[in-house]
């Protein structure tokens, strides 16, 4: 997604779409994620940040499709931020 279509739906409290390994997620823009989530990355919990980022039925299915690295989470989470036009992990 574009950076104006992402800030498009940032305006709009629209979810972007995430294409992560021929399944799509839906999620929130950044502006419109849960304090929690910030709570989380603070913390280094990574993997909490990401579930309450795609909800619990998304999480699941992330983890029903056997990612089997941290570099899948981080995959999808560089996905999710691409999607929202928040740039790279840096990883």
């Amino acid at each position: 997604m574009a950076k104006a279509s992402a800030a498009a739906a940032d305006a709009n409290g629209e979810n972007v779409a995430v294409d992560y390994d021929g399944t799509v997620y839906t999620v929130p823009t950044p502006i419109n994620w849960d304090i929690d989530v910030l709570d989380e990355l603070e913390a280094g919990r990574f993997t909490k940040a990401l579930k309450l980022v795609l909800g619990a039925d998304q999480y699941d299915a992330f983890k029903a499709a056997k990612p089997r690295k941290l570099s899948d989470a981080v995959a999808l989470w560089e996905g999710i931020s691409a999607a929202c036009g928040v740039g790279s992990t840096g990883n």
